[in-house]
């Protein structure tokens, strides 16, 4: 069981927002067997990805070059968890969606309707509801 799961199951409701400086970055709510992740702050979330890769070592263009195989690699086994877990919480009739300022942009677990996202995932577990949202968030945390 992945953790995810596991901690869906165990919440029945309640709510939990995350900030930095006075400012809201991320709401988490749960309630019936649901948990909505809303996003209020794409900066809260490129900063918490900076900091989590300037606490590792320093790297230079040519390491990140050499290191590309192994990015590959894991984008490939997170790709591959994602879409394990996205079953998992479906089989646990468990949903989670993200949203960014209120927007829904994707859908895992049970109530996902992947139509013609199920090409881009490659599971009925996982809605894209909003690509261009999406996309958006991908290239600002990156």
């Amino acid at each position: 069981m992945h953790f995810v799961t596991m901690i869906a199951q165990m919440f029945d409701s309640g709510k939990l927002i995350l900030s930095t400086n006075n400012k809201e970055g991320l709401e988490v709510t749960a309630a019936n067997k649901r948990i909505d992740v809303n996003l209020r702050d794409k900066e809260f979330v490129k900063n918490l990805v900076s900091d989590t890769l300037k606490s590792g070592n320093s790297r230079s263009a040519i390491q990140t070059i050499r290191e590309s195989p192994k990015s590959v690699n894991t984008a490939k086994i997170m790709r591959e968890m994602l879409i394990e877990t996205a079953e998992e919480l479906r089989q646990a009739g468990i949903t989670v969606t993200l949203s960014y300022k209120t927007d829904v942009v994707a859908t895992a677990g049970a109530q996902a309707s992947a139509g013609i996202s199920r090409l881009l995932t490659g599971t009925k577990a996982i809605e894209i509801n909003s690509l261009p949202k999406l996309v958006e968030l991908g290239i600002d945390v990156l």
